[in-house]
């Protein structure tokens, strides 16, 4: 396949006669209009045709090679340009916002949030105020207002059964599981962690590790776990290490949980939509973001809850038992309009 482009008078007419000329499922690349030439302005039309000297080439290693070359080449050079037209689109519109509504957007897009959702959001806040926006202070405030709206918080005191903790190796689910027993018993919602250190013994036993005072369950099975914890009243935190059948099987066989996952702060859209998916959501009580203090921008978190529709249980920094971030209107908005405040310097 090539590319060739035909300049027309008028864009409807060019449109119908390629389309007579290489049949209605032509591929169209570009289009440019008010093009200046001699006689006037013009318009571009750019498409992708069958290159006959290729064809006797094509059942040829090399001939198909080029051939696949060419197709990626047109996908990347519609893709760009759907890219640009949006992006020209998003422009256009910002430009009809009050001035403190554009700063908010071009704020929130810099500390990482989505450009679509943060389009969306001063969309919002017009509908909400209307000119009023204009006033720095009132478009601030619906800001905090309708991110609120937009992500749903998880009260973990209010948690009433016992919690399994899931999520990649290296998010720091352990440390996860220390911070929460110690901040909801604080709170005065009492658990007991339950650590499952898959291979270090197999005689099913369990005690108290001396260091950092946590029940530990140590087997080689899934059925001692759950008998283990069925024995005992007390409501428990279960952290499973990150080994992905491991932690299948513990969301298939323990009832009456709710689940917590858990993500480093670096995690991006589609490795978090994928890891969600393997579990069933009824039980999810929400998300925990980690090392917040390791990333430049924060912005991609709030997007992600939005654009997955996952609650938000509390963020954490740090390795420190007491670095825990509780959700809420006004971290939300310091995410957002203040960057990462707590990046490790």
């Amino acid at each position: 396949m090539k590319i060739k482009t035909y300049v027309f008078e008028d864009l409807k007419k060019g449109m119908d006669l390629l389309k007579r000329e290489y049949g209605p499922d032509t591929i169209i690349i570009d289009v440019k209009e008010n093009i200046k030439y001699k006689t006037g302005k013009m318009c571009e039309i750019s498409v992708a045709i069958e290159d006959e000297s290729e064809k006797d080439d094509f059942d040829s290693k090399a001939g198909r090679r080029l051939a696949e070359k060419l197709r990626d080449d047109i996908i990347k050079q519609f893709s760009e340009k759907i890219g640009q037209l949006e992006s020209d689109i998003i422009t256009d519109r910002l430009k009809s916002y009050p001035l403190p509504l554009r700063f908010i957007y071009d704020k929130i897009v810099k500390n990482g949030f989505d450009s679509r959702l943060a389009l969306s959001v001063i969309s919002e806040i017009y509908i909400e105020i209307g000119e009023l926006s204009n006033q720095s202070s009132k478009a601030s405030f619906f800001l905090k207002d309708i991110i609120e709206k937009k992500i749903k918080i998880s009260a973990l005191a209010e948690i009433d059964k016992h919690i399994l903790i899931l999520g990649p190796p290296g998010a720091g689910k352990t440390q996860t599981a220390k911070k929460l027993e110690i901040m909801l018993s604080a709170l005065g919602n009492p658990f007991s962690l339950v650590s499952y250190p898959r291979g270090e013994k197999s005689d099913g036993d369990h005690g108290m590790h001396e260091k950092d005072s946590i029940e530990h369950f140590y087997g080689d099975n899934m059925e001692r776990l759950c008998a283990f914890i069925d024995r005992d009243e007390r409501k428990k935190i279960i952290d499973i290490p990150g080994i992905l059948e491991l932690q299948k099987d513990a969301a298939d066989r323990l009832k009456d949980v709710s689940t917590i996952v858990v993500f480093s702060a670096g995690s991006r859209d589609e490795k978090i939509k994928n890891y969600l998916e393997i579990f069933s959501k009824k039980d999810r009580k929400g998300l925990v973001f980690t090392r917040l203090d390791e990333e430049e921008t924060l912005g991609h978190i709030l997007s992600n809850l939005i654009l997955l529709g996952e609650n938000i249980c509390c963020f954490t920094t740090g390795t420190g038992i007491s670095d825990i971030i509780m959700p809420g209107k006004d971290t939300f908005y310091k995410i957002l309009l203040e960057g990462n405040r707590w990046r490790r310097k």
